[in-house]
Parts: C-alpha cells; sequence; structure tokens
C-alpha cells in the first residue's frame, strides 16, 4: 500500500480525507504545524507527522520524498488577516514549494484547489475550461494564482491532478459557511444579505473525499482538472432549506448596503481586538455573483457521485444539533 503524505489534514476537508484513507489502510504522512491540534486521529494507527510548514520547505524535504504521492490540501482560508500577505506566502508560494518538490522526485501531486480559482459564473453551469480573472477577496486571488503555478509545473512534467469543489459542508465544518449553517441550526442567524438571487455550488464533504480517493492509482488523471461539485441552487433557497430541516424560521433578508455596514463594523472590531471577524465587506461583494459549476467530467470520467443536499444537509444538520446539544453551557 502506498504511502502518502496529507498537507492540511487537519483542516475540515484533509481531516475527513485522512480518516477516510486511513479507513481504506493508506499509511500517512502528515505536514503539520507544532500548534495544530492531531488529537483527532488519537486513537489511529499508521499515521506519522512531519512538524514543518509549506512556507518553509528545506528543511523537511528528505522527510516528504520518503512518501509516494501527496495531497495537497493546505491553504489560509480565513475571510481576514492581519497581514494580507498571509494569502500568497502560504496559498502560492507554499503550494509551489511542495509542487517542485514532487516535480523533483517524480511524485504524483494531487492539489485542492477552490470554485473560487474558476471565477464568477453566468447563471448556466460551467466546466473546467471555463476561467474568469474577477476577484472579491485575496484569499479567491492566491487560489487563482497557485492554480496557475501547477499548471505550469505540469506543463514542465509534474505528475499533477487539480481539484475544485464547490462550497463544501458536512458535519463538523465551522469555516464561514459552516458557521452560518450552524448559526441557523442553533437560531442565532443574522439574515442573508440581498436577496439570495445568485446561484451556488454545494458539494457535500463526503462526495468530495469519495471523488478524490478515485484518482489514486489512475495514471489517465494525470494533468487533468476536475470540478467535484454538487447541486447548483440559489443562495437564499439554500439558506430556507437549512432552516425548514433545522425546524427553524426561514432567515430574513435585508439590503446588502445594510449587511456592508455590518461587514464594515466587524473589520473594525477584528482590527481592534485581533479576532476573526463574523462577515467582511470583500467576502459579501463575492457571494453576490454567481458560482455555478457542472460535475458532468468527473461523473464521466470517476464515476463520481452527488449526494442530493436534502440529505446531505440533513446528515449535517443532525451533527450540528447534537453538537449543540453536548456543548451547551460551554
Amino acid at each position: 500500500m502506498k504511502k502518502i503524505l496529507v498537507t492540511g489534514g487537519t483542516g475540515f476537508i484533509g481531516a475527513h480525507l485522512v480518516k477516510k484513507l486511513n479507513a481504506l489502510g493508506y499509511s500517512l504522512k502528515l505536514l503539520v504545524r507544532e500548534t495544530s491540534d492531531i488529537t483527532q486521529f488519537k486513537d489511529f494507527t499508521d499515521i506519522e507527522y512531519i512538524f514543518g510548514d509549506v512556507q518553509k520547505i528545506d528543511s523537511i524535504k528528505e522527510e516528504i520524498k520518503k512518501t509516494d504521492l501527496i495531497f495537497h490540501l493546505a491553504a489560509y482560508t480565513g475571510i481576514w488577516a492581519k497581514d494580507k500577505s498571509i494569502y500568497y506566502d502560504t496559498n502560492v508560494l507554499g503550494t509551489e514549494n511542495i509542487s517542485k518538490i514532487a516535480l523533483d522526485n517524480n511524485m504524483r501531486f494531487y492539489y485542492m484547489s477552490s470554485f473560487t480559482a474558476i471565477g464568477p459564473t453566468p447563471p448556466k453551469p460551467v466546466d473546467e475550461s471555463y476561467e474568469k480573472e474577477h476577484f472579491s477577496m485575496e484569499y479567491e486571488r492566491s487560489k487563482y494564482l497557485a492554480k496557475r503555478k501547477v499548471r505550469e509545473l505540469i506543463k514542465k512534467g509534474l505528475k499533477g491532478t487539480i481539484f475544485y469543489p464547490g462550497i463544501v459542508y458536512g458535519p463538523g465544518d465551522f469555516n464561514i459557511f459552516g458557521e452560518m449553517l450552524y448559526d441557523i441550526t442553533r437560531g442565532k442567524f443574522l439574515g442573508c444579505p440581498g436577496k439570495g438571487e445568485s446561484l451556488a455550488c454545494f458539494t457535500f464533504i463526503g462526495d468530495l473525499v469519495d471523488g478524490i480517493i478515485k484518482t489514486i492509482g489512475n495514471d489517465g488523471t494525470i494533468g487533468e482538472e476536475f470540478i467535484l461539485g454538487g447541486e447548483n441552487v440559489k443562495f437564499g433557497d439554500y439558506l430556507d432549506l437549512i432552516a425548514e430541516i433545522a425546524g427553524r424560521k426561514k432567515p430574513r433578508r435585508f439590503p446588502m448596503s445594510a449587511a456592508m455596514l455590518y461587514g464594515l463594523y466587524y473589520e473594525i472590531k477584528a482590527k481592534l481586538t485581533k479576532k476573526k471577524p463574523y462577515i467582511t465587506r470583500p467576502t459579501l461583494k463575492a457571494i453576490k455573483y454567481h458560482r455555478a459549476y457542472s460535475s458532468d467530467k468527473a461523473i464521466e470520467e470517476l464515476g463520481y457521485e452527488i449526494t442530493p443536499l436534502r440529505q446531505g444537509l440533513e446528515q449535517t444538520i443532525s451533527w450540528y444539533k447534537n453538537y449543540i446539544k453536548n456543548h451547551q453551557g460551554k
């Protein structure tokens, strides 16, 4: 069985991937920071840890070389940063660093990009050939540039595959969209900014992980790019569906102008307290655009399967309800 290196293995997507790979019997090495929380893997066997950072790769090159293939998921995904250079340093330079090691050692390289690297779309779903260079957030810009770096190295011989998930949801998510889902479930969501008419593509975490794993050992996917998405629905309808399943009132709509004031308030608060903001103005600008993507290529070539949105949300909301029950008063 191949030895796999995973970067970003303690993140939301990464943790689900690590757990599935471990269950399938793969021998794993996780590139983690000294501050990373690895307690979720404490009962797992056949997992080793490399303590380091994708930004400073020289000291851990030899350890990385001892693996057979790399899943690169490490990224800075926050909607705000005190120093914006972290987006470029982690997402672009970090990706370039580790992909060059893969190239120099003829290693298989799987890169987790983002729908934001493809860009805003028309209402009709687009495929992997589409690209729009438009950025509302530094995160979007960095993922676009990182994708370009990987493409350049693939042309030079990197055995790479690029994945584009939609907005990923599922049990255990407390990123920006996960927090929205969590807040609706517990009845503390502020509301939907604007009318919620923009389309968004939602990927269930289990589908994403299964789709990624289907490419292991498949040389036909070298140099290929795959959208691993799900249903495309209006953002407001998505929020309403969450509320319906959770047994809550539909989120109210409020003017985007008011939402922008909220965003400004949270940005100022973040600068003063150094704590991450709940929402920002660039994030609000980003959700005004359509993000409709087609997974037809992955379905046809990988046997990728899409869990119906309602079914995936039912599983996810059930997890959040249990979480809320177990953490009351904490």
